[in-house]
């Protein structure tokens, strides 16, 4: 998983130096993360129950 994560960040670094995002999409990119991680935290919080 952590191997993933990491090509996924090479990928998004390579995008961004490819085509710059408007501050809409960077927003949108970041609310979109934002509710990856909280959906991760849920799933950690239930497995300790």
């Amino acid at each position: 998983m952590v191997h993933e994560e990491a090509v996924n960040v090479i990928e998004l670094s390579v995008n961004a130096m490819v085509m710059p995002k408007t501050i809409e999409q960077q927003l949108t990119d970041a609310n979109d993360e934002i509710a990856d991680l909280k959906m991760q935290i849920v799933w950690l919080e239930r497995s300790y129950e």
